[in-house]
Protein backbone atom coordinates (compact mmCIF):
# COMPACT_ATOMS: atom_id res chain seq x y z
CA UNK A 1 0.00 0.00 0.00
CA UNK A 2 1.08 3.72 -0.63
CA UNK A 3 -0.24 7.12 -0.04
CA UNK A 4 -3.49 7.96 -1.67
CA UNK A 5 -4.78 4.28 -1.55
CA UNK A 6 -8.40 3.72 -1.00
CA UNK A 7 -8.04 0.99 1.96
CA UNK A 8 -11.40 -0.82 3.30
CA UNK A 9 -11.28 -2.39 6.60
CA UNK A 10 -14.08 -4.84 7.09
CA UNK A 11 -14.85 -6.88 10.79
CA UNK A 12 -17.78 -9.05 11.50
CA UNK A 13 -18.52 -11.35 14.59
CA UNK A 14 -21.12 -13.24 16.75
CA UNK A 15 -21.45 -12.32 19.99
CA UNK A 16 -23.57 -14.43 21.98
CA UNK A 17 -25.84 -15.46 18.65
CA UNK A 18 -25.84 -11.66 18.10
CA UNK A 19 -23.94 -11.19 14.54
CA UNK A 20 -22.34 -7.64 14.24
CA UNK A 21 -20.16 -6.16 11.49
CA UNK A 22 -18.76 -2.60 11.01
CA UNK A 23 -16.65 -1.47 8.00
CA UNK A 24 -14.71 1.50 7.23
CA UNK A 25 -12.92 3.37 4.20
CA UNK A 26 -9.90 5.74 4.71
CA UNK A 27 -6.89 6.87 2.29
CA UNK A 28 -3.47 6.16 3.66
CA UNK A 29 -1.98 9.65 4.06
CA UNK A 30 -5.63 11.26 4.82
CA UNK A 31 -6.20 13.05 1.97
CA UNK A 32 -7.54 12.72 -1.26
CA UNK A 33 -8.85 14.71 -4.03
CA UNK A 34 -10.80 14.47 -7.40
CA UNK A 35 -13.29 11.27 -8.08
CA UNK A 36 -11.71 9.23 -5.50
CA UNK A 37 -13.00 12.04 -2.60
CA UNK A 38 -16.46 12.09 -4.66
CA UNK A 39 -16.98 8.36 -4.00
CA UNK A 40 -15.80 8.41 -0.26
CA UNK A 41 -18.30 11.49 -0.06
CA UNK A 42 -21.11 10.26 -1.96
CA UNK A 43 -20.60 6.42 0.21
CA UNK A 44 -21.07 8.72 3.53
CA UNK A 45 -23.99 10.83 2.56
CA UNK A 46 -25.57 7.80 0.90
CA UNK A 47 -25.26 6.33 4.34
CA UNK A 48 -26.22 8.98 6.33
CA UNK A 49 -29.18 9.35 3.76
CA UNK A 50 -30.28 5.80 4.36
CA UNK A 51 -30.39 5.94 8.37
CA UNK A 52 -32.41 8.82 8.00
CA UNK A 53 -34.66 7.00 5.82
CA UNK A 54 -35.35 4.01 8.23
CA UNK A 55 -38.10 4.36 10.19
CA UNK A 56 -41.40 2.45 10.58
CA UNK A 57 -43.69 4.55 8.10
CA UNK A 58 -40.72 4.30 5.08
CA UNK A 59 -40.30 1.06 2.53
CA UNK A 60 -37.24 -0.40 1.57
CA UNK A 61 -37.82 1.61 -2.24
CA UNK A 62 -36.99 4.94 -0.52
CA UNK A 63 -33.82 4.29 1.28
CA UNK A 64 -32.86 2.59 -2.21
CA UNK A 65 -34.28 5.95 -3.95
CA UNK A 66 -32.49 8.27 -1.19
CA UNK A 67 -29.28 6.45 -1.67
CA UNK A 68 -29.55 6.91 -5.64
CA UNK A 69 -30.21 10.75 -5.38
CA UNK A 70 -27.47 11.05 -3.51
CA UNK A 71 -25.48 9.30 -5.57
CA UNK A 72 -27.00 11.26 -8.66
CA UNK A 73 -25.48 14.03 -6.79
CA UNK A 74 -22.52 13.14 -7.07
CA UNK A 75 -22.45 11.80 -10.52
CA UNK A 76 -21.29 8.12 -8.86
CA UNK A 77 -23.44 5.47 -9.21
CA UNK A 78 -24.10 2.91 -6.50
CA UNK A 79 -22.88 -0.21 -6.54
CA UNK A 80 -24.98 -3.15 -7.98
CA UNK A 81 -25.55 -6.58 -5.91
CA UNK A 82 -24.70 -5.26 -2.22
CA UNK A 83 -27.77 -5.89 0.26
CA UNK A 84 -28.14 -4.72 3.87
CA UNK A 85 -29.61 -7.54 5.84
CA UNK A 86 -32.13 -7.33 9.18
CA UNK A 87 -30.31 -9.33 11.47
CA UNK A 88 -31.65 -11.19 14.77
CA UNK A 89 -29.66 -13.84 16.84
CA UNK A 90 -28.21 -16.47 14.81
CA UNK A 91 -29.23 -15.20 11.47
CA UNK A 92 -26.61 -13.02 9.52
CA UNK A 93 -28.52 -12.33 6.57
CA UNK A 94 -32.40 -11.73 7.44
CA UNK A 95 -35.25 -12.07 4.90
CA UNK A 96 -35.97 -7.95 4.85
CA UNK A 97 -33.25 -6.38 2.97
CA UNK A 98 -32.53 -3.11 1.48
CA UNK A 99 -30.72 -3.41 -1.74
CA UNK A 100 -28.45 -0.53 -2.66
CA UNK A 101 -29.05 -0.34 -6.53
CA UNK A 102 -32.10 -1.44 -8.37
CA UNK A 103 -31.51 -3.53 -11.52
CA UNK A 104 -34.35 -4.79 -13.99
CA UNK A 105 -33.22 -8.39 -13.15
Amino acid sequence: MKTEDLVKIDLGAHIDGFPASCAHSFVIGGKTKGKQADVLMAAWTAFQAATRTIKPENTNQMVTAGIQAVCTDFEVEPLQGVLSHKTKKHLNDGNEVIINKETPE
